[in-house]
């Protein structure tokens, strides 16, 4: 009997010493993304109207679980990966997204897949 009670108390340790850590691990990743959300990305945030573009009307862009995201209109959302300032890379489609600025402020979109460049205005 003193033998059950000893093993259960040791097993029950072991779980609740490991629940604790995965809530601190997880809270401290929590805080971290909020951070580069306010901070990095919010001036890409907004939708794009392609021009002149059978295949893609607009562009979304926003921010997920810690990663920039873009949307074309009939496409899943994608993440995009940042390769220099204002540019870049998805790779489900091999495309590079580079936002273009006018006085300093995010205004376009270019969106260069398969050989083509698709171009788009900030609404």
């Amino acid at each position: 009997m003193k033998k059950s009670i000893f093993v259960t108390a040791i097993v029950l340790f072991f779980a609740i010493s490991t629940f604790a850590k995965s809530i601190s691990i997880q809270s401290n990743t929590f805080i971290t993304k909020v951070v580069a959300d306010s901070t990095e990305f919010n001036e890409y945030y907004g939708n794009y109207k392609m021009i002149d573009n059978q295949f893609v009307e607009k562009m979304k862009v926003f921010f997920k679980a810690g990663d920039l995201y873009g949307q074309a209109t009939g496409y899943p959302e994608t993440k995009l990966n940042r390769k220099k300032d204002d540019e870049f890379e998805e790779t489900s489609f091999g495309a590079v997204i580079t936002f273009t600025r006018i006085d300093g402020r995010i205004k376009g979109i270019k969106i260069s897949v398969q050989g083509q460049d698709l171009l788009g205005t900030k609404e």
